[in-house]
């Protein structure tokens, strides 16, 4: 693995921990701003939303300007976001620093994995997606833990975090200017990008949807649940808090270097089972009065999110013609952010109605009942028309 390659994870890493420093520190903000928990939902999930928007705007841009000009533009907007929580004196300024973050993963959601696969000396997809899932999932648990302990430890818990993160963001940007552009000119900059086969389109659906799938179980231990375990199973300490969200983001880029030669079908099938087994064991962890299964769930989930989206960012990584990697890169984010926005907003409005066990159950059982669907269906890899 070259230098390049390093790089460009390092740089998802960084943008990727920008959006997740913030999971734990929710209920310190909502008491700061003495606010309600719907609102402090409404803030998290105006992220996956505007990422949604953010990702068709950044899915032609890296194809056209080059990787690395995109990959900058995410990391100067992880900067800002980081800004803007920093100086936030309102709720206004929370949700522009997610906006601010969705801006940052669009723009490196675009770009960083089309990059990682030309950057590889041997062009190898399956490593490729590798190193972008790795770095993504690393940072999920990486981040929610660092503001979690610097809540408690620091007398500055709502600005500790985010000065760390403008110092990897400085880092991050600066090491661009060692990667090289890898963006493969076209004689004709309007002319059509190669479209995909049939087939390939169904095995990009179901890549997408099971990306959303375990993305939305993933996003759970950094929306949800930290209020889940304060007010249902007592654990209000936000280091703790962090620390079982780092359970799934630590065991995650594990399952997916135990599971790297593995096929992309099975990684898929196995990551939408093991989120109908993580979120049984999470729901049976409340009437059953047990952190430790609720922990158990934690790890089925790391499982099931670093299997689940390995296979679906390397079926991607397969199918895309090389001239429509940044634009299919794009897409399949915007479908996995719109599942993480819709459902974790669904969960949000039930429970000011029927309060947050019932909500999480309702909604739990629907994603359970796609998984298991889609896992029957999902097709093997397509390929794209050349």
């Amino acid at each position: 693995m070259n230098r390049s390659v390093l790089i460009v994870g390092f740089v998802l890493f960084v943008a990727m921990m920008g959006s997740n420093i913030p999971a734990p520190l929710y209920e310190l903000y909502r008491v700061h701003f003495a606010s309600t928990t719907f609102v402090m939902t409404a803030v998290f999930a105006v992220y996956p939303i505007a990422l949604v928007v953010m990702l068709i705007v950044f899915a032609r841009l890296p194809d056209r300007i080059g990787r690395r000009p995109v990959l900058a533009l995410g990391i100067a907007a992880a900067a800002l976001g980081s800004i803007a929580f920093v100086v936030a004196q309102s709720i206004a300024l929370l949700y522009a620093g997610r906006v601010l973050a969705a801006v940052a993963i669009g723009a490196v959601g675009a770009a960083g994995p089309p990059a990682l696969v030309e950057l590889d000396n041997k062009h190898d997809r399956r490593r490729a997606a590798l190193v972008a899932t790795f770095a993504f999932s690393l940072a999920c648990g990486v981040a929610p833990f660092l503001s979690g302990v610097l809540a408690v430890v620091s007398a500055y818990p709502l600005i500790a975090p985010y000065v760390v993160q403008l110092v990897l963001c400085a880092l991050a940007f600066a090491s661009l200017a060692l990667v090289p552009e890898t963006r493969l000119p076209r004689p004709h900059e309007d002319a059509p990008v190669p479209q995909l086969v049939p087939s390939a389109r169904r095995a990009f659906l179901a890549a997408a949807l099971t990306s959303g799938i375990v993305w939305w179980l993933a996003s759970l231990f950094i929306s949800i649940l930290p209020a889940f375990v304060a007010t249902l199973l007592g654990v209000r300490s936000p280091a703790l808090q962090g620390a079982l969200a780092l359970i799934v983001f630590a065991v995650s880029p594990l399952a997916q270097v135990v599971g790297r030669r593995t096929s992309d079908r099975f990684a898929a099938r196995a990551g939408l089972i093991g989120t109908v087994l993580a979120l049984a064991a999470i729901l049976g962890a409340v009437p059953a009065h047990s952190l430790a299964l609720f922990a158990l769930g934690s790890f089925v989930a790391g499982v099931a999110h670093g299997l689940g989206f390995l296979g679906a960012q390397s079926t991607i990584n397969h199918i895309a013609p090389p001239a429509a990697r940044a634009r299919l890169s794009a897409r399949f984010y915007a479908i996995t952010y719109l599942c993480i926005g819709v459902t974790v907003l669904g969960v949000g409005a039930l429970t000011a109605r029927i309060g947050l066990y019932p909500a999480l159950t309702a909604v739990a059982a629907v994603v359970a009942v796609a998984a298991l669907a889609l896992a029957v269906v999902i097709p093997a890899t397509g390929r794209a028309e050349a």
